[in-house]
């Protein structure tokens, strides 16, 4: 019997949900979106460099993940090992544009959670039909590209020549930072 290990587990169940659900795919007219350079900046794959945590920031390879939207959705694989815990999630949604905006939400995510990855770990399973969303407000600043989350929260920032973005709190410090990949 094949075993998967935690890290394909969680990646076949994220693909295997956009599989299923690719066909809801909802067409949005040009009128309601946002330049193409913004879109362009925002929709790809990104790869987690960073994982500030208690401190700490945490590098690979104690971390690793992804960040993908694409195609009207969005999917992310993260997981860590230290410094005082270990975490796996995988979660996928939606996304859709406004005219200077960006609204996403999870319809799933499960996110695994103990002190290291060799102990025994909690699962926690959260699902959403309807999806919350979350809409963020799209404004440049120089060279970035800045979405915040109405009513305060997250702030994604885009550093547009070095492809990179960091996802923030509401206090402005450093939640994770991701890599252009493709």
């Amino acid at each position: 019997m094949h075993w998967l290990t935690l890290r394909q587990w969680s990646a076949a169940l994220v693909i295997g949900a956009l599989a299923v659900t690719a066909p809801a795919i909802r067409s949005t007219s040009q009128e309601t979106q946002p330049p193409s350079d913004i879109r362009a900046t925002i929709e790809g794959t990104w790869e987690l460099i960073e994982w500030h945590v208690d401190g700490v920031i945490v590098t690979p390879p104690e971390m690793e993940g992804r960040w993908m939207v694409h195609d009207g959705f969005v999917m992310a694989i993260r997981h860590r090992d230290g410094p005082e815990s270990f975490v796996s999630t995988a979660g996928y949604g939606e996304y859709v544009w406004g005219p200077m905006t960006w609204t996403y939400g999870y319809e799933r995510s499960e996110d695994l959670a103990g002190t290291t990855s060799a102990d025994p770990v909690t699962l926690s399973v959260t699902g959403a039909n309807p999806i919350p969303m979350r809409t963020f407000d799209i404004r440049r600043e120089g060279s970035h590209l800045l979405l915040e989350q109405r009513g305060g929260g997250l702030t994604w920032d885009y550093d547009m020549p070095r492809n990179t973005f960091l996802l923030m709190a509401a206090d402005g410090t450093t939640i994770r930072k991701y890599r252009r990949v493709r």
